[in-house]
């Protein structure tokens, strides 16, 4: 598919949601954005699944991919996820590539955590999803960052 970039972010504020590096090649950085839409919304009824993943990729690829080439020199993938559980096809080949490294790093079998991996993506999108909709009944805490134990999160 070709996109048109004409109408790219180049600005210095356009910021993606996550940047990681070595995920497609070593030391290159991976820009990640993501995109949670409900497939069931009246504007989208119409129109099938495949249709809408295909749109929303084509949407952020327009918004970033041109500055993430030419600025900050690395890769983009958008992650678009359906609040029903499905995801676009990228989703699935960034899931793949995370679940061989961590197997391959911790000597772990690749099945079993391709299944771990699916399930907390899955189950937060749900916690986000739930709280979007209803809100928090608790205050967020102002932990700072650098006292977060991200193990367990």
């Amino acid at each position: 598919a070709v996109v048109s970039t004409q109408s790219t972010g180049t600005q210095g504020d356009a910021r993606m949601d996550n940047v990681c590096r070595g995920l497609w090649s070593k030391m290159e950085a991976a820009y990640l954005d993501v995109r949670v839409f409900h497939p069931n919304a009246p504007s989208y009824i119409r129109q099938p699944i495949s249709n809408l993943y295909k749109n929303h990729t084509n949407q952020k690829k327009l918004a970033y991919l041109k500055r993430v080439i030419e600025v900050e020199q690395g890769s983009f993938t958008p992650l678009d996820f359906a609040t029903t559980g499905g995801f676009a096809p990228e989703v699935n080949s960034v899931l793949n590539k995370v679940a061989h490294i961590i197997s391959t790093k911790h000597k772990e079998s690749y099945p079993e955590t391709m299944s771990f991996i699916r399930q907390k993506t899955r189950f937060s999108l749900l916690r986000s999803t739930l709280v979007a909709l209803r809100g928090t009944k608790r205050r967020i805490s102002q932990m700072p960052l650098e006292e977060i134990d991200f193990r367990n999160v």
